[in-house]
């Protein structure tokens, strides 16, 4: 079975919330997200969080030092985004900063 294959086939199997940060959005473990907020990231950020996705890792709890560290980096961007949001105040879109 291919990966995207295995991600689509997974269910909510427990509480796992969208890791958008303040998005409550219950979500399968094998996804990083929602799709509103995982289309939000870059198609950069999206494809290292899929490179270094193992299936199974939600299971296990054993994600990879890759992907932790991708997974860093997309929260990094998201408090980024979110911080600009605030600061440019009514109107800003996300990504425009």
């Amino acid at each position: 079975m291919s990966k995207q294959d295995y991600v689509k086939r997974q269910t909510q199997t427990r509480r796992h919330a969208c890791h958008w940060p303040g998005c409550d959005k219950q979500v399968p473990p094998a996804m990083w997200g929602c799709k509103p907020h995982w289309f939000r990231l870059p198609k950069t950020l999206r494809d290292r969080i899929w490179r270094t996705y193992r299936p199974g890792q939600e299971r296990d709890m054993s994600p990879s030092s890759d992907y932790l560290a991708a997974a860093n980096d997309v929260q990094r961007w998201c408090r980024k985004q979110i911080d600009a949001q605030i600061s440019q105040g009514p109107g800003y879109e996300e990504g425009e900063g």
